[in-house]
């Protein structure tokens, strides 16, 4: 209903064309005040060939996105983890808005009379032509891929079609009036961006469904601007080139960056006790090499210094290694503390979990020109890291030896093990057989607090500028902070009242990430 709506719109625009004047010579204008300002009384030029009309539309800036998306779609829980995590709550309609928004701004412009890149039926057609295009790649995917959404509520989630829809908007705005200004562009997109992140908040959309329907957005966006050009003739007059442009020209860009980041092999835990004076859980925790999202922009104010910021969201693999010596002998449910021959469960180990951090960046960023077409460039950022709070299950198995008569007196069983092994054979329907084979997750057991603190960061880049508005991007960033995690652990059974004995370790952890990877920037 949404893309009817939205074809209707731009198929009923196409009236607007009597507002335009006419002359004899064919060309059509504003109003008859714009004349020179859109033609000249010189001969026409002659059309362009296809392939030209294709280079000038296809930005190719869809591609990374849908590329993106599809590598992240394999995290795509890892990073809903981390909206869990961060704002599991969060619940807004704006986006349902938002998303039109910079159309709006693009046709509400043109009847204002502000001058564009297109006559009326151009900016109609064109449009027209993006939005069947953006509706049929979107819905042939919904439709074929039928992939659940994160909230369960229906099984077209694939692409997302309001991110498509925001970003096809926003193309639109900015092939019309981002020769204007840039900022019409940046406004944009960045509405679109909004939209696509709250999507994922919404919690109605995967991270990989946003990146794949930009993707669409733009590149339905740029057919159809080269489908429009191809029926109205659309020639050189008055475009810019898009093949040579000025080496000393300020960089400032605004890119979304995809990338994966190395740490430390292992982070600095603190030691945990199974009592105050009692045994090491010896836990190391090691870190596998991280997925990194982030979008990032500056602001240059010549060709070689510039302000700007960063929005960067990671997923980091971790895993808990423990002695075996160690799961022996740690008391984990304080068995042993309340005088029990033996722990009636031994501690297998802890499952793995997802480590999410936040950075927001501001800093100076440096760039030289190579070429027209080359610049190497670098920065110097501080901000803050946010570390999510995460939770490390352990997994357990019952102690054979509670059976174990040599061992465990019946006096010390009927105390201390009967009541749970009775529970597990009348209430789970197990045999003591299929006991001694199950395992056990306690999924309060080991607890690592929400943090922030303050973080460094450089970095060193490549960008070869394809087109005067747009480049690609390969880049190593360095980042540096060291969080205060604090360790919660619960090792004992639940009172009366349902509560367990928590006993908290902080230790102050260094973290040195390197992070490489590549973007698509939009040139400004």
């Amino acid at each position: 209903m949404r893309i009817c709506t939205l074809l209707l719109f731009l198929i009923s625009a196409l009236t607007c064309h009597s507002l335009c004047a006419h002359n004899p010579a064919g060309h059509y204008f504003l109003t008859q005040d714009s004349t020179s300002s859109l033609t000249s009384s010189a001969l026409p030029a002659k059309p362009k060939k296809t392939k030209e009309l294709f280079q000038q539309n296809f930005s190719y800036m869809g591609i990374p996105f849908i590329v993106s998306g599809l590598i992240v779609k394999k995290q795509n829980q890892d990073f809903r983890t981390l909206r869990n995590r961060f704002q599991p709550t969060f619940h807004h309609e704006y986006d349902n808005y938002t998303q039109y928004v910079p159309l709006v701004t693009t046709w509400g412009m043109k009847l204002a009379g502000v001058e564009s890149r297109s006559s009326w039926k151009e900016l109609t057609v064109s449009n027209v032509f993006s939005a069947a295009l953006m509706a049929g790649f979107v819905n042939t995917l919904k439709y074929t891929t039928k992939e659940m959404r994160p909230d369960n509520s229906s099984n077209n989630s694939f692409p997302s079609g309001h991110t498509a829809t925001a970003f096809m908007c926003a193309t639109i705005l900015h092939k019309e009036y981002g020769m204007v200004s840039p900022w019409y562009s940046i406004g944009g997109y960045t509405l679109a961006g909004i939209t696509g992140i709250t999507r994922q908040l919404n919690n109605r959309h995967w991270i990989g469904d946003v990146l794949v329907g930009a993707g669409i957005g733009i590149i339905s966006t740029d057919l159809g601007y080269f489908f429009s050009d191809l029926i109205f003739h659309k020639n050189a007059t008055g475009t810019r080139s898009t093949h040579h442009f000025n080496r000393y020209d300020a960089p400032s860009f605004l890119s979304l960056n995809m990338g994966f980041a190395t740490g430390p092999s292992t982070l600095r835990t603190a030691e945990l006790y199974d009592t105050e004076e009692g045994t090491p859980l010896g836990m190391r925790l090691r870190t596998g090499t991280s997925t990194v999202v982030s979008a990032e922009g500056a602001y240059f104010f010549n060709a070689y210094i510039g302000l700007g910021g960063r929005l960067r969201v990671a997923t980091v693999p971790v895993i808990a290694d423990i002695p075996e010596e160690n799961k022996k002998h740690f008391d984990l449910d304080n068995d042993l503390k309340e005088g029990a021959p033996v722990n009636m469960y031994l501690l297998d180990g802890l499952e793995s979990d997802h480590l999410g951090m936040c950075d927001i960046d501001l800093g100076l960023y440096f760039s030289y020109p190579l070429s027209s077409r080359f610049l190497i460039g670098s920065k110097l950022l501080t901000g803050r890291r946010t570390n999510a709070n995460f939770t490390l299950n352990s997994i357990s198995r019952i102690n054979p030896a509670i059976f174990d008569r040599q061992k465990v007196s019946q006096e010390a069983y009927d105390q201390f093990y009967k009541a749970d092994v009775d529970y597990y054979i009348q209430q789970e329907g197990l045999s003591i057989q299929e006991m001694l084979q199950s395992t056990f997750i306690d999924e309060e057991f080991l607890h690592i607090r929400k943090s922030s603190t303050f973080k460094l960061g450089t970095g060193l880049s490549l960008a070869y500028r394809y087109k005067e508005n747009a480049a690609l991007r390969l880049y190593c960033d360095y980042d540096f902070a060291s969080p205060r995690l604090t360790y919660d652990l619960k090792n004992s059974w639940a009172d009366e009242d349902g509560n367990r004995e928590v006993r908290s370790y902080s230790k102050r952890t260094p973290m040195h990430n390197f992070t490489f990877g590549a973007s698509i920037a939009f040139m400004f």
